[in-house]
C-alpha cells in the first residue's frame, strides 16, 4: 500500500491543521509495514513559519517520498483535479481538511475535525459561504472510504449533521505537544516577570469567538470576586491578594463583548487581557497558574485544556461536548451556561490547596493517556482497514 499524505495544510493559514498533519508525518514513517510506503503531498510555496520538514519522520528513508504540488487548496481546481498520485492502483490518500479532491479514486480518508461549522452557522460571512462549506463537506464524506474525527462527542455530532457520515466515522484523539510539559522553575519565572504576573493567578487561554463562552466567565468572575471572603472566616485580603484571571489568546475584534463586560463589571483590576502567546509562553503560563478554567461550549476535542494538563496545571472545564471526554476524571466539570457554577468551581480549586495538588497529580496522569504516536497508530489503523475492504473488491 502506497499512503499518499496531503500535507499542503503545513502552513500559516492553518495552525491547528497544521499541526496535525505535522505531528501525524513525525510517526507514520516508523509505522509503515514492510510492503507499505508514505508519499508527502506539500507545497513549499506557502508560508510555514512553524514547521520544518528536517522536523517529520523518515527523512531520507526509502519507503518516503515528497512531491511538489502547488495547487492552492482553496478554489475549485483543487477540488476537481486529481493530484500526482504514484501507483494509484495501490495507493490510498488522506486529506486532513474537508477541501478535497470530490474523486473517489483512488481510496481516501477524509479528517473532519468538528461539526461547528454547522453548529454555528454565524460565523460565515455569509449565506453562499454557508451554502459552499455545507457542499464540500457533503461531497467530502460520499468520497471518502473514512471519515476520521477527533471525539466520539464530534462524530455524534457529524452524524447529526450528515447521516450518511455515519458508517465511515473513526475516532483517534488528538494529544499534547511535547512542549507541552511541566517547565523548570526559570521558565516559569520568565513567564511571570514578562507578564508581570507576581501574584496567584488563574489562566483562560483561547480566542474570543462566542462559542468560547466568555463573557460567561468574565461574570462568573465577578461573582469568585464577591465571594472570595463570603465563606471564609479570614480578615479581608489586600486588592493584590483577591483572585486575578489572565485572559490569553488570539483576540478577535468581531467580538469585544467580553472586554465590555469586564468594564461593565467594574473588573479591570481583577481581569487581564494578555493577547496572543507562543507555545512556550503558554507552557510556562500553564505551569505556572492556580488553576486554568475553560468555559467552551463546544470543541471538537479541547486540546487546550489538555495541554494546561500536560504542564500540571488543575483544570476547571465545561461539561459540555468532547471537554467531559478529553478531561476524565482529573478536571472540575461545570455547566458553562451558569455562570454562578462556573464561579463555585473556581472557588472550590482556588481555595483549597490540598485539592489543587492532588489535581496538578490527576492533571499529569490524564495528560499521558494522550500521545501523537498512539494517534498515528490509530490513523495507520484506519489506512489498513481501508486497504483491506478495497481488496476484497
Amino acid at each position: 500500500m502506497n499512503i499518499v499524505f496531503d500535507a499542503r495544510v503545513v502552513q500559516d493559514h492553518f495552525p491547528g491543521i497544521g499541526r496535525y498533519a505535522h505531528n501525524l508525518l513525525a510517526e507514520l514513517p516508523e509505522l509503515l509495514g514492510d510492503d507499505e510506503t508514505l508519499t508527502v503531498l506539500h507545497d513549499p510555496s506557502v508560508k510555514n513559519t512553524r514547521y520544518q520538514e528536517t522536523e517529520i519522520g523518515g527523512q531520507g528513508s526509502d519507503c518516503v517520498t515528497w512531491i511538489d504540488y502547488r495547487m492552492p487548496i482553496f478554489g475549485m481546481k483543487n477540488v476537481l483535479t486529481i493530484p500526482p498520485i504514484p501507483n494509484p492502483k495501490s495507493a490510498l490518500v488522506h486529506y486532513p481538511y474537508y477541501v478535497r479532491p470530490r474523486a473517489a479514486r483512488p481510496p481516501s480518508v477524509t479528517t473532519i475535525y468538528d461539526a461547528i461549522s454547522f453548529a454555528y452557522p454565524e460565523y460565515a460571512p455569509s449565506a453562499q459561504a454557508r451554502l459552499s462549506i455545507r457542499l464540500l463537506h457533503q461531497m467530502a464524506i460520499a468520497a471518502s472510504h473514512a471519515i476520521i474525527t477527533i471525539s466520539q462527542s464530534a462524530a455524534n455530532d457529524l452524524v447529526r449533521f450528515f447521516p450518511s457520515a455515519r458508517d465511515k466515522l473513526v475516532v483517534t484523539p488528538l494529544a499534547p505537544d511535547p512542549i507541552f510539559a511541566p517547565q523548570p522553575r526559570e521558565a516559569i519565572t520568565a513567564v511571570r516577570a514578562k507578564f508581570d504576573l507576581t501574584q496567584p493567578f488563574t489562566l483562560y487561554l483561547a480566542s474570543n469567538k462566542p462559542h468560547k463562552n466568555l463573557v460567561k466567565l468574565i461574570e462568573a468572575w465577578k461573582l469568585v470576586i464577591s465571594n472570595w471572603l463570603m465563606n471564609t472566616g479570614e480578615e479581608p485580603f489586600t486588592n493584590n491578594q483577591q483572585p486575578i484571571l489572565i485572559i490569553a489568546g488570539h483576540h478577535d475584534p468581531r467580538y469585544p463583548q467580553a472586554q465590555q463586560r469586564v468594564k461593565t463589571l467594574g473588573l479591570e483590576q481583577r481581569v487581564r487581557f494578555i493577547g496572543p502567546v507562543s507555545d512556550a509562553e503558554a507552557a510556562g503560563l500553564y505551569s505556572a497558574c492556580a488553576l486554568f478554567v475553560y468555559p467552551s461550549l463546544y470543541e471538537g476535542f479541547g486540546l487546550t485544556p489538555l495541554e494546561a494538563m500536560a504542564c500540571g496545571a488543575p483544570v476547571a472545564c465545561s461539561n459540555a461536548s468532547s471537554l467531559p471526554e478529553v478531561a476524565g476524571d482529573a478536571a472540575v466539570l461545570f455547566d458553562p451556561a451558569r455562570p454562578e457554577d462556573i464561579a463555585s468551581a473556581c472557588l472550590r480549586v482556588l481555595r483549597d490547596d490540598a485539592l489543587r495538588a492532588g489535581m496538578r497529580a490527576k492533571s499529569l496522569a490524564q495528560a499521558s493517556c494522550f500521545t501523537w504516536r498512539e494517534t498515528a497508530q490509530l490513523t495507520m489503523n484506519t489506512y489498513r482497514e481501508v486497504n483491506k475492504v478495497k481488496s476484497k473488491k
